[in-house]
């Protein structure tokens, strides 16, 4: 299985070091400029290059030299923070990702959709390497079937619960408030659909596709805001952005000498979508990932007990595909050795 993966993420990068990255990997490996034999993966919490190579070491040296030239002047010893894994190794990692073992949010249940759209993705570009399709389809697989066995999330808050709280906590009354998402990601109408069913009322939608921002407004009965009119921002009282827009989307400039009340901006986007000087604002709380992160900190010691188990699950998984994959390729070749 000749595959390997370089990456960052939340535990070894912070946010400054990961929104970087992000950029880097988006534009050298990113959807139009990928080769048939890389798949990107880069959501909020990391970011990670998975390819395929007959010699693995000289692909290696070949993503760390493109990183370090794009990176080393403004990020100095980054690369000390990049973890890779090659051939098994490389399996084992991307099945703890895909069932979200590895998530800030333990056992997440969007990481799943992100590695499946980050699949998908480079398979638009041509045929991948037998070796990629594997590690991903049966990733996915595994991932799938962890989930039925170890149903790690239930009763344990999440994402959507904690942004509700920081919601109660930073607004008068989060039900009354006048709240906007920016964006159509999986997360935010995960988000969406929570705070609809605790009785928030006034939400509306602002995305770059009107066609998509339509759908899922008719879906949930909220209002538009149109993409040109997204610096009217200011006029709602609870923010929460979750876009892949390379740029920031709010800046300190649109409410110079405005006079607003009391914002609550949470943004779950790498790159940020919030310009960071807006936390110098009074009239502003600015929550990135990185506080959500630790919030949702105590996650993983409500479940501690399980994940013993569950490490041992996935891994036992693992190895038996593996192995499985290296008899295949064993038979292939002794087929080939007695047809030659």
């Amino acid at each position: 299985m000749r595959v390997g993966v370089v990456g960052i993420n939340y535990k070894l990068g912070d946010l400054k070091l990961r929104e970087s990255l992000a950029k880097v990997c988006q534009r050298r490996f990113g959807f139009l400029h990928s080769s048939k034999s890389l798949v990107l993966l880069s959501t909020c919490n990391r970011t990670e290059v998975y390819f395929f190579a007959e010699d693995l070491a000289e692909a290696h040296s070949y993503l760390l030299n493109i990183l370090k030239n794009e990176l080393e002047e403004q990020e100095e010893h980054f690369d000390q923070k990049l973890y890779s894994y090659f051939n098994t190794d490389c399996f084992l990692h991307l099945v703890r990702v895909t069932a979200g073992l590895d998530s800030a949010i333990l056992a997440e249940t969007e990481i799943q959709g992100q590695v499946k759209q980050a699949y998908e993705s480079a398979c638009m570009l041509g045929s991948l390497p037998y070796e990629l399709h594997y590690l991903f389809q049966k990733s996915l697989k595994i991932g799938k079937e962890f989930r039925t066995v170890y149903p790690l999330g239930r009763g344990v808050p999440d994402l959507e619960h904690a942004i509700f709280n920081i919601g109660e906590t930073k607004l008068q009354n989060p039900q009354t408030a006048k709240v906007l998402f920016i964006g159509a990601s999986d997360i935010n109408q995960k988000i969406l659909r929570y705070l609809k069913s605790k009785k928030v009322q006034q939400i509306s939608l602002c995305n770059r596709s009107h066609e998509a921002a339509q759908a899922i407004a008719r879906e949930h009965q909220i209002d538009l805001l149109g993409w040109d009119q997204i610096s009217e921002w200011s006029n709602f009282d609870w923010i929460i952005l979750g876009t892949k827009c390379p740029e920031h989307l709010l800046t300190s400039q649109q409410v110079h000498q405005k006079n607003i009340s009391h914002k609550l901006v949470i943004d779950l986007s790498v790159p940020r979508n919030v310009e960071p000087r807006l936390a110098r604002d009074t009239r502003i709380t600015l929550l990135n990932i990185d506080h959500i992160n630790r919030i949702l900190k105590v996650r993983k010691k409500q479940i501690h007990h399980l994940l013993a188990s569950a490490e041992e699950f996935l891994e036992a998984t693992a190895l038996r595909q593996a192995n499985l994959f290296h008899e295949k390729e064993n038979n292939r070749l002794k087929l080939v050795a007695v047809n030659a």
